[in-house]
């Protein structure tokens, strides 16, 4: 039973300012699923509890290589690139791997971090194993589920459909949706992307720790909240759910005349060069050998990300994420007025997958991710050029805790 590993997992999460874990309400092997309580905007952030203030040892970063294939234009264009760090720069990158190098020794975590500042790659590198028993490292070419950093992308569909004139954000989604129940008429494209649809979170429900290992077909996932009340009247509260991007996938599909995974990777993976980004069919077999654990030597749930859909069902790694955040930066795959749209907050700071808020008395932009084996953490300062992601397959890991930290050695906080 893997209860006495839950529990630890579910006090980690406590810890965790901006995320909770979605647990079924009550008994049974809970499902982490990526989830957003509400904190309040901070201008500053301390070391996350649990986590050592480590003194820098002259240690140089390795060489890193670009990971994005050559001769494909848009991949030459935005992905990493390696090169001399400033001086004021180089003593932070050495504090951020050294902090990074201990807490993997202590077993908090394994995973691959990118933090770029200005064009200049602090750190880019593995720490720890992507499979303990195979003994395999993690690196900057590791694939990890990515849980709920999926929104995003898939918001980022949606608002391409927005742009195509194939949606209207504050049109019913009945208008669109090809079998809709009636309950679900009030609800508009903008309160799923926004979490205020009132549609009840089927990773909640305790019968969720029955199916959560067992492959599903989106109508699957859909019947369970589908003929469900809603929790609220559409519009009037914020309460993050990932039934709501479960039916924005259904949406895409609809209107696009293309499977979810088909359309991610004929509209934003290959147009990027993202080839290391793709729909996790279930099995994990995608991922070249990354496995999920509980700490060190205990593994985690095996869920079949089928059953999170365009919820939380896409896997990537560190470089894909930053070739996309560029890209969104230099309004490659939308217009920067429609970019704009997602990253404004509605309720509770939450734009379109994107929360918007303040760090170091500076504006950040980003989404983390929590399920069984992954913890995860995709970050942007636009106004700075700052981005942090992290990509964890250890579930101690406080990643957001540990962006925000590394963010400070930045700003100096």
């Amino acid at each position: 039973m893997r209860s006495n590993a839950r529990r630890v997992g579910l006090a980690i999460c406590l810890l965790m300012l901006l995320t909770t874990c979605s647990a079924p309400r009550s008994g049974g092997l809970p499902a982490r699923i990526s989830g957003f309580v509400a904190p309040p905007i901070v201008d500053s952030v301390s070391i996350p509890e649990g986590q050592p203030t480590l003194q820098p040892t002259v240690t140089p970063l390795p060489e890193v290589v670009p990971t994005v294939a050559a001769g494909t234009p848009l991949a030459a264009v935005f992905s990493p690139q390696p090169g001399t760090l400033s001086p004021d720069l180089q003593s932070v990158a050495v504090q951020m791997d050294s902090y990074l190098g201990q807490l993997a020794t202590q077993g908090n975590f394994s995973g691959t971090v990118l933090v770029n500042y200005r064009g200049q790659m602090l750190v880019r590198k593995g720490y720890g194993l992507a499979n303990q028993e195979l003994n395999i490292p993690a690196g900057v070419m590791t694939r990890f589920r990515l849980a709920s950093v999926s929104k995003p992308l898939t918001a980022l569909a949606v608002m391409q459909l927005v742009q195509a004139e194939k949606i209207n954000l504050r049109a019913s989604i009945c208008t669109y949706l090809r079998d809709c129940p009636d309950a679900w008429g009030a609800i508009t494209v903008h309160d799923l992307l926004a979490h205020t649809s009132g549609l009840q979170n089927y990773t909640d429900f305790l019968a969720f720790a029955d199916v959560e290992t067992k492959p599903a077909t989106p109508a699957e996932v859909i019947a369970r909240f589908r003929n469900l009340p809603l929790e609220f009247t559409p519009g009037s509260a914020y309460h993050y759910t990932n039934s709501n991007y479960v039916i924005l996938g259904k949406l895409i599909e609809d209107m696009s005349g293309e499977a979810y995974p088909a359309y991610m990777r004929a509209h934003i993976f290959e147009p990027l060069g993202m080839f290391n980004t793709g729909y996790d069919t279930g099995d994990g077999a995608a991922l070249s050998g990354t496995r999920g654990y509980v700490g060190v030597g205990t593994s985690a749930t095996p869920i079949d990300t089928s059953n999170l859909f365009s919820a939380g069902g896409i896997f990537s790694t560190v470089d894909d994420l930053y070739t996309l955040i560029q890209a969104l930066d230099a309004g490659t795959l939308l217009p920067l007025d429609v970019l704009a749209q997602m990253y404004t907050p509605n309720l509770f700071n939450y734009g379109y997958a994107w929360k918007i808020e303040s760090r170091f008395n500076h504006r950040v932009i980003y989404h983390p991710g929590l399920m069984s084996g992954a913890v995860t953490y995709l970050g942007h300062y636009p106004d700075d050029k700052l981005t942090v992601i992290v990509l964890s397959n250890n579930e101690y890991t406080n990643a957001g805790g540990t962006a925000d930290y590394l963010a400070g050695l930045v700003f100096g906080g």
